[in-house]
């Protein structure tokens, strides 16, 4: 079983209804970037426009860095030899 596993000093800044916006901790699972919501999780989508979307339709990613979170397309991915290069 896969399990959702943090990524040590990851960040991600989510945009939320209603203009707020919010820090949060970042989480991989079977090389899928999740971000931290209520909970739970939600999966970091395709960039579009100034934001990933995710699969919640009312939550943005509109900055995110950590360690061996690589851009593949139009995707973020988790890459762990990423993370010691």
């Amino acid at each position: 079983m896969d399990l959702f596993t943090i990524i040590e000093d990851a960040q991600a800044i989510v945009r939320l209804p209603k203009g707020v916006h919010k820090q949060v901790k970042v989480y991989h699972r079977t090389g899928r970037i999740y971000v931290a919501h209520g909970g739970g999780f939600v999966c970091v989508t395709a960039k579009f426009g100034d934001a990933h979307g995710t699969s919640h339709p009312d939550v943005k990613v509109v900055d995110i860095d950590g360690a061996g979170i690589v851009r593949r397309g139009s995707e973020l991915v988790y890459s762990p030899l990423a993370a010691v290069a």
